[in-house]
């Protein structure tokens, strides 16, 4: 048995702390006691005064995507053999921010896939991964800019053999482009539709029925319109929805992922923002506010917001995962309480996993991690955590733990 003393456990409803110790069997929870009485060959990790939470879920990565250039396209050239190297550096520097889990929702040509292998066998560390595969596209000009990470399908029927091919490579999601994106082609607008209600529907049923759950990467409104109908379990961004659509989101239980970072951490990166082109820079400054208002409406419509930064994209770097937690306090209105919230139970339920993830009980998985001081009095504490713990397995103890 391995403990953790001495800390202040977030209890499962996500609500409030308690004085416990943490035993812990394997990569599980055993036990959760007010005081443990360690027997001898028992391994101790003393971890006195500090705040322990279950480890993060971040729900929206690209781990394949370098963010130190201002244009994306940069990368496009890359071997497969860079990109794999890439992404093991990018997962380890992920899991020692304390994020213990994330999704994925658009590789490079499958490497991700080989990673996951290497993490699963101990090769090399990085957090729990559920992958998408190749996210898919209709045909456009932005298939250029990331070649590894699009698979074009034009079509229901062509869209079902898509969802296919990624289940058949192992993804844990399908991720469909409902609308344009902002990272994008001068030819492609954010604004505008791409797959159509009956596009969508394809990858849903066939998703359904293998028992895997939808990302629509949609930031238009008519777009949203249709993921909601077409029944995608979470929309990716959301940034165009009106209070109507809202509304719907709330209604049907559809989860949204914000990624706040990509806006909120570019222009606090200057180099990487003046470096961009300028359609790139003109889009992601002028709709930023917008997006983080939309958010705001969001929580206030009592939609289900999962954590999601869309690290990958410039500026947005690996690693910096928890400011999201900050930003939904800072800039969108959520609570400390409900930030934590939306980055574990929240985040656990939309990846199908809400027993084992997201939070600190017998049985769940041993993902840990601790802060000096409370998250719910300083919600930026999730950005310095000392301790983390991830099946079991302690991947990061700083001395002051």
């Amino acid at each position: 048995m391995r403990w953790l003393t001495g800390g202040h456990v977030l209890e499962p409803e996500g609500s409030t702390f308690v004085r416990a110790d943490i035993g812990v069997e394997g990569d599980r929870i055993a036990r959760i006691v007010p005081a443990a009485s360690p027997a001898a060959g028992d391994d101790v990790v003393e971890l006195n005064g500090r705040w322990l939470l279950p480890g993060l879920i971040d729900c929206h990565v690209h781990l394949t995507q370098p963010t130190d250039a201002g244009d994306p396209a940069a990368a496009a050239s890359r071997s497969d053999a860079a990109v794999a190297l890439f992404t093991a550096a990018a997962a380890g520097r992920t899991l020692d921010a304390g994020i213990t889990t994330v999704r994925d929702v658009g590789g490079w040509n499958y490497v991700e896939m080989a990673v996951r292998e290497a993490i699963e066998g101990g090769l090399v560390s990085g957090p729990r991964l559920f992958l998408a595969g190749r996210l898919l596209s209709i045909t456009t000009a932005t298939v250029s800019y990331y070649p590894g990470m699009y698979e074009v399908a034009d079509g229901p029927d062509a869209v079902r053999e898509a969802v296919r091919r990624q289940l058949a490579r192992g993804a844990d999601v399908i991720k469909v482009m409902a609308t344009g994106a902002m990272l994008s082609s001068e030819r492609e607008d954010a604004r505008a539709i791409q797959y159509t209600l009956d596009e969508l529907r394809a990858a849903v049923e066939i998703a359904h029925d293998n028992f895997t759950p939808v990302a629509a990467h949609a930031h238009a409104l008519r777009g949203i319109e249709h993921a909601i109908e077409a029944g995608v379990d979470s929309v990716e961004h959301c940034t165009f929805a009106d209070d109507d659509v809202l509304a719907r989101l709330a209604a049907t239980g559809t989860f949204v992922v914000p990624t706040i970072c990509a806006g909120e951490l570019l222009v606090r990166d200057r180099p990487v923002l003046d470096a961009m082109p300028a359609h790139l820079r003109r889009r992601m400054v002028e709709f930023n506010e917008l997006h983080v208002d939309t958010i705001r409406r969001a929580h206030q419509a009592r939609v289900r917001i999962a954590m999601g930064t869309d690290a990958g994209t410039p500026g947005n770097h690996h690693g910096l995962n928890a400011h999201e937690c900050v930003f939904m306090v800072t800039e969108c209105g959520l609570s400390p309480a409900e930030s934590v919230r939306s980055a574990t139970a929240t985040a656990a339920a939309l990846l199908r996993r809400p027993q084992e993830l997201g939070r600190l009980d017998i049985g769940a998985f041993a993902d840990v991690i601790a802060c000096a001081g409370d998250p719910f009095d300083d919600i930026t504490e999730l950005t310095r955590v000392s301790f983390v713990m991830k099946g079991g397995h302690v991947h990061r103890r700083d001395a002051a733990s």
